[in-house]
């Protein structure tokens, strides 16, 4: 009869190696793509630059709704201290058009006029100098936005009135003219805020509102004479 194999002895269960603990590992961290990443602000390429300005400028005393409109043409010069901060200056040809009432016009004590009640309409060409600081606040590849406070010193080159009143019931006018009349040193604050983008190689555009305040009176009826516009600039990049 064949002969059956034997069965191999059964180890008792308590013999078995116990079952190895898995150990549980955290996956590891993956940067969150939803997380919007600031990007780094850009140097400027150049550290002095130099443009020519052109700016549309609506003046007035006390009053926007007696505002006349002028215009700024002149060239500009900046160099730069810091990737942020900018010093300004320049040389601007300005003509300023205003309407005054007496109560805001002083005339030189030389000048007699027939009556105390008149308006004037004024027509000055003045050369401004700027000094004043730029900040840029937000500096990207395509655009810089930027802030800007400093103070304006002006040289009245030429001034004309015309001096509207009534004398006996009727109307007439008196006309009277300045040339190379005071200079105010630092006799206007700016205040400014613009954008300025690359054009290409060492060119750059820029536009500029502006706000001016007066710090003193001006011109020959010494008007406390404020003004608004929009600068718009051509520069070249100087350096590195």
């Amino acid at each position: 009869m064949p002969v059956q194999p034997e069965a191999a002895p059964r180890m008792p269960d308590a013999a078995l190696p116990a079952a190895l603990p898995l150990i549980a590992r955290a996956p590891a961290a993956l940067p969150d793509s939803t997380v919007p990443q600031r990007p780094a602000p850009v140097r400027p390429a150049h550290r002095l630059a130099v443009g020519v300005l052109g700016a549309p400028v609506l003046s007035a005393v006390r009053m926007l709704r007696t505002a006349r409109a002028g215009g700024n043409l002149g060239l500009t010069l900046e160099y730069r201290l810091t990737d942020r901060l900018r010093v300004r200056t320049g040389l601007i040809r300005s003509i300023k058009r205003y309407a005054a009432a007496s109560s805001d016009y002083t005339p030189p004590p030389e000048w007699h006029w027939y009556s105390s009640d008149y308006e004037v309409n004024a027509h000055c060409r003045i050369t401004e100098i700027p000094l004043d600081l730029r900040y840029d606040l937000v500096s990207r590849p395509t655009y810089t936005v930027f802030a800007g406070v400093g103070l304006t010193s002006l040289l009245m080159r030429n001034e004309r009135y015309a001096y509207d009143y009534w004398l006996n019931g009727q109307p007439r006018t008196a006309a009277a003219k300045v040339r190379a009349g005071t200079n105010h040193v630092f006799g206007l604050l700016t205040v400014s805020g613009g954008v300025e983008h690359p054009l290409g190689g060492r060119w750059t555009g820029q536009a500029e509102p502006f706000w001016q305040l007066p710090l003193g009176g001006v011109g020959a009826g010494k008007v406390r004479l404020s003004s608004v516009g929009a600068a718009f600039s051509l520069k070249y990049g100087l350096g590195r």
